[in-house]
């Protein structure tokens, strides 16, 4: 399943933490389901971590550690993966606390 990014902003960039609940929910509906879940970043240049919580931290925190393996990140820049790697590694510190 492809999910695009620009479908949940209106612009550019992606700094809006209620926009990336939106996307959250897309993927939480769909990742039992799916193989693989493709986060499209077409069309976005910036994203800030308050968007990315949702969507990387939350989601590891709500599943298993793992399951960033069923999560593929396509058409983006190197700002936006080291943004994304920093959401998932705080995330997955917070999630070892847990246990």
């Amino acid at each position: 399943m492809y999910i695009t990014i620009r479908e949940f902003v209106k612009s550019n960039t992606a700094v809006s933490y209620d926009d990336g609940q939106k996307c959250l929910k897309v993927i939480l509906a769909h990742i039992d389901d799916e193989r693989e879940i493709f986060l499209d970043f077409k069309g976005i240049d910036f994203v800030i971590t308050a968007f990315l919580n949702p969507i990387i931290g939350n989601l590891i925190l709500q599943k298993e550690k793992t399951i960033m393996k069923k999560i593929k990140i396509c058409n983006t820049n190197e700002n936006i993966i080291g943004k994304i790697e920093l959401v998932r590694d705080g995330a997955l510190l917070k999630r070892e606390d847990m246990l």
